[in-house]
């Protein structure tokens, strides 16, 4: 995937990109093919192979550039404060890209999704004392119960409101629906 500073590369990308997400509208993933796809964006098969390489990338691309979530950097809070806020700014994303989450669920491309996610946590220091392969396994499995939360969300109609959301995560990244009462 090209990642320099051409303007004319930068736009072209941008405008494969948006292509992609109207088709999405209109067919799925599998049934786009990149000939679709350089007519809807204008330009030609070589541009979009010398940028993209593959319809997979252009969804990364999007993800990355339009619909990536970063943790907020802790601010001295405590664990508890720090986690509770991570729920509630997660909430939030999902609820505000709910319409390209949809799309990745309908065309089963949430495996993108984490990707770019993994690499987001893994780079970021919302978890900064974690280091090794707790890292790993603790990027892991935040990212993978995040992927499902959001898949959840759309497959049950998006009917949570931000709060709804945030308490149900908290819930279950902490275990409570294990607690006895």
């Amino acid at each position: 995937m090209y990642k320099g500073s051409n303007r004319s590369a930068l736009l072209s990308q941008q405008l494969i990109a948006e292509a992609m997400l109207r088709l999405l509208e209109e067919k799925s993933f599998q049934d786009i093919s990149i000939s679709d796809l350089c007519r809807e964006a204008q330009v030609s098969r070589q541009t979009f192979y010398s940028l993209f390489g593959s319809k997979e990338s252009v969804i990364i691309y999007e993800l990355h550039n339009s619909c990536l979530y970063t943790p907020s950097e802790n601010n001295g809070e405590s664990r508890a404060e720090v986690f509770r806020r991570f729920c509630t700014e997660y909430s939030r994303y999902i609820i505000n890209k709910k319409h390209i989450i949809s799309l990745l669920v309908k065309n089963d491309m949430m495996h993108c999704l984490y990707d770019v996610q993994y690499k987001a946590l893994m780079e970021s220091s919302f978890i900064g004392e974690v280091t090794g392969d707790y890292r790993v396994f603790l990027v892991d499995f935040l990212v993978s119960g995040m992927n499902s939360i959001a898949g959840n969300y759309v497959q049950t109609g998006c009917s949570f409101d931000e709060d709804t959301l945030s308490c149900l995560m908290v819930n279950l990244f902490s275990g409570n629906f294990f607690i006895g009462r």
